[in-house]
């Protein structure tokens, strides 16, 4: 019985009250520091105007990205990437506008209108017959809703669920778009 009295003495739970609360600022204050660090859309000091990045989509194009910033809620997007080989030759190139919505510490919410253009030409001849090539080309437009996440001090993911018209095929569907861009 002694023994259990001894461990509740005055001075043993202070000295563990002292170390939890300790530990649990310290905690905060790491957190607090992190979080500090990261990235922030708001911040006055570093508007992280500019963007370099991929893309990926059928309105705003596959490659290459660049963001720019008309105003500080309207950003201008190209696209494009030159794919060859010896049966195949591929390019497109695409250009967007987003218009931000509602912009957070970390999130952009904007909604999105563009145009892009694909092309496509494919040797279709077998071994030994004349050379002939099969042209795919059409125009893209459409529009739709997407999110930016800020990941750390200076990179973002870039989702967006768009309505493109392919001009190729003539159908208007729903297709999802992504890019990873670079601020600076």
């Amino acid at each position: 019985m002694r023994r259990i009295l001894a461990f509740h003495r005055p001075g043993w739970a202070a000295c563990l009250v002292c170390a939890i609360v300790a530990m649990a600022f310290g905690t905060v204050s790491q957190a607090r520091a992190q979080y500090a660090s990261a990235g922030d859309w708001n911040r006055t000091t570093d508007t992280m105007a500019g963007a370099l990045g991929v893309h990926y989509g059928k309105l705003g194009g596959h490659g290459l990205s660049f963001r720019y910033p008309l105003h500080w809620y309207l950003y201008l997007q190209t696209s494009g990437g030159i794919w060859h080989t010896a049966d195949h030759k591929r390019h497109n190139v695409g250009a967007q506008l987003d218009y931000i919505l509602r912009q957070d510490q970390r999130l952009r919410l904007y909604v999105t209108g563009g145009a892009a253009y694909f092309y496509h030409k494919e040797r279709t001849s077998l071994d030994g017959e004349a050379e002939n090539w099969n042209l795919d080309a059409a125009w893209n437009t459409g529009g739709g809703i997407g999110v930016e996440f800020l990941q750390g001090e200076r990179w973002s993911l870039q989702f967006e669920a768009d309505f493109v018209h392919d001009g190729g095929t003539g159908d208007t569907k729903l297709v999802p778009q992504v890019g990873l861009y670079f601020y600076w």
